[in-house]
């Protein structure tokens, strides 16, 4: 088999895993919605290392909550949520969790007002 069969496998690989570590955090986020902190959260991407040792998860929050507080909380459960990831993933070892606030939909929210606002401007 040619060597970039073997890459394009792993990053096939690596993809579902990323996907599946989105949708199991996004399921036991809502899960344990008793954390307050995990109310308040959506899991938007997850970036896994190419060794696999690492997935870096990125996240929004709702209006009003602190983001560094929010990360640092984040951090303090990732152990927990790593735990209960590995109950569900198949994989021989899951990958230690590194939250990374994502500011994309608020950026987004944004521009949408902006372009309401010009909008509303010209008529």
């Amino acid at each position: 088999m040619p060597s970039g069969a073997f890459h394009s496998m792993d990053q096939r690989r690596k993809k579902r895993i990323e996907e599946a570590i989105l949708r199991e955090l996004g399921l036991i986020l809502l899960k344990n919605s008793q954390k307050v902190i995990f109310d308040k959260v959506t899991i938007v991407a997850v970036e896994i290392s190419p060794d696999l040792a690492v997935a870096r998860v990125f996240f929004s929050l709702f209006d009003g909550l602190d983001i560094k507080n929010t990360t640092e909380a984040l951090q303090r459960e990732a152990k927990f949520l790593r735990k209960l990831l590995a109950h569900t993933l198949n994989l021989r070892s899951t990958p230690r969790l590194i939250f990374v606030y994502d500011d994309s939909l608020a950026r987004g929210r944004k521009i949408i007002d902006l372009i309401d606002k010009a909008l509303g401007d010209s008529n």
